[in-house]
């Protein structure tokens, strides 16, 4: 087994609040342990804090007056399977569970009420990342995670096939740390 510290700088989106982008930043870290099977897979465990949401600054050109901030703290417990692609790139791939600590919602007005759409409690996302070694113990890694369950309904409750609701979707780079 080894021990992993990792921490990022994430850009962050909820599809389904008419906003698109990857706009609201967002930090992931936490720690972990992985074990390896053989010498090209392996299996680990993290446990992370991670800042997710939605953002629509507000243009200081006089064409649009409209903001939104959408900001969700998550505890998260991804499974990830790696998998060595050669000596320094591998990949990992695996489910994240995550559960929901604070959730803050503001538009140009102020703060909005979370009372008529509350945000679901769990969340659970596919998280798949492509790392490089940068050295014996430090990696370098990009990640893209995607909700597979809903995070929150629709503001209409409308739901049409796969699109039952506003889905997270993040995208960006973390070290890790091996000890």
């Amino acid at each position: 087994f080894k021990g992993e510290l990792t921490f990022g700088v994430m850009g962050t989106q909820v599809s389904g609040d008419e906003l698109s982008g990857f706009n609201k930043a967002g930090i992931y870290g936490g720690a972990g342990v992985r074990a390896d099977f053989n010498g090209n897979a392996g299996l680990g465990f993290r446990m992370l804090y991670f800042q997710k949401g939605s953002r629509m600054p507000l243009k200081n050109d006089g064409t649009d007056s409209a903001y939104y901030l959408l900001r969700l703290s998550y505890l998260e417990v991804p499974l990830m399977f790696r998998y060595k692609v050669s000596k320094k790139i591998y990949l990992e791939a695996g489910p994240s569970l995550g559960y929901l600590l604070k959730s803050y919602e503001e538009d140009e007005n102020g703060p909005l009420s979370m009372r008529g759409r509350p945000f679901y409690t769990f969340d659970l996302s596919a998280i798949f990342s492509l790392g490089f070694h940068l050295t014996e113990q430090l990696d370098l890694m990009m990640l893209y995670g995607q909700s597979v369950v809903p995070v929150r309904e629709h503001e209409s409750g409308a739901v049409y096939r796969l699109n039952a609701g506003q889905y997270n979707s993040e995208l960006g780079f973390c070290l890790l740390l091996t000890l």
